[in-house]
């Protein structure tokens, strides 16, 4: 496939997708066959949901139900045993992975993509790029008109998406480095009401991620706004979230998609089966497909002439 003027493949030898037929989760539930409900962060759904469709079209006794949330609810689902696979768009921190890890199954986490931190602001916005530094200031509070940043005289209105969002914490952990965020910061319930507010009024700036800034879905949503550069100081460079500077590591706002699911020993179901699936050959080029980067196998790019 061709995006943003790169190639992206999957350097592979030989590879072979195989899936143990015995031992099961639920009754007469193997690897290919069954039930399995999914609990993924919102910026993971369009790829998790996509691979779930190809899962089915391989497997047709198997049905895989993927529901969109956030990545704190994702892993409450898991705990409660309301889902059996649960997607996150950060790392579990140290208390999610001590209470999940007390029950008699092993708790296991595993990246399987690579996503960002994508900053967008309405499309009518001069601002084309901003510092890491900038980007704190502004969710600080410091800096509250786009006049100190080169733009319009008019307020900053930051959005973020609600605390129990993945955006949320990784933004806390990366760009504010542990600060509050200040008062003027507005809360969005989800990444579609975000990007609709970001494109309807000028102040607005937005963080999401690489699956929703994705050109066919953000035309579905009618809303005009932009993605802008940042760089981790202002020597630059300034770069647009792609996935070639994801995977070359020179985006500074990177954060993982995170696997998280219950395992026992020897024991083979439709959850092992979806894993496998989705950290090999097939469902890492559904990742890049989607817009995202693989973690789990080794990719190539080919630069277009």
């Amino acid at each position: 496939m061709a995006r943003f003027g790169v190639h992206f493949r999957l350097a592979l030898s030989g590879a072979a997708l195989l899936f143990f037929m015995t031992g099961c989760g639920q009754p007469d539930e193997t690897a290919t066959r069954g039930y399995l409900k999914v609990s993924s962060a919102e910026v993971a759904f369009p790829y998790i949901e996509s691979s779930a469709v190809k899962f089915e079209q391989v497997y047709n006794e198997a049905f895989i139900d993927v529901g969109k949330t956030t990545s704190r609810e994702a892993l409450v689902d898991l705990s409660e045993s309301r889902s059996r696979l649960a997607v996150l768009s950060r790392e579990p921190n140290e208390s999610e992975v001590e209470a999940l890890s007390a029950g008699e199954a092993d708790f296991i986490t595993r990246t399987v993509a690579h996503d960002a931190l994508a900053v967008i602001v309405h499309g009518d916005n001069p601002v084309e790029d901003l510092t890491v530094g900038q980007l704190r200031d502004i969710y600080t509070g410091k800096i509250t008109n786009w006049r100190e940043l080169g733009g319009k005289d008019m307020a900053i209105r930051p959005l973020v998406r609600d605390r129990n969002s993945g955006t949320y914490e990784v933004f806390e952990d990366v760009v504010l480095e542990g600060a509050e965020y200040g008062a003027n910061v507005y809360p969005c319930s989800t990444m579609a009401a975000l990007a609709s507010i970001a494109g309807a009024y000028p102040g607005t700036i937005g963080i999401t991620g690489l699956l929703i800034t994705n050109s066919s879905r953000s035309t579905a949503t009618m809303a005009y706004y932009k993605t802008i550069r940042i760089a981790e100081d202002e020597s630059g460079p300034y770069l647009l979230p792609t996935q070639h500077k994801l995977l070359q590591e020179l985006y500074p706002l990177r954060r993982p998609l995170v696997l998280c699911y219950f395992k026992r020993p020897l024991e083979v179901n439709l959850v092992s089966g979806f894993v496998t699936f989705l950290t090999a050959v097939k469902g890492q080029q559904i990742a890049i497909d989607e817009g995202v980067v693989p973690a789990t196998m080794p990719v190539r790019t080919v630069k277009l002439q």
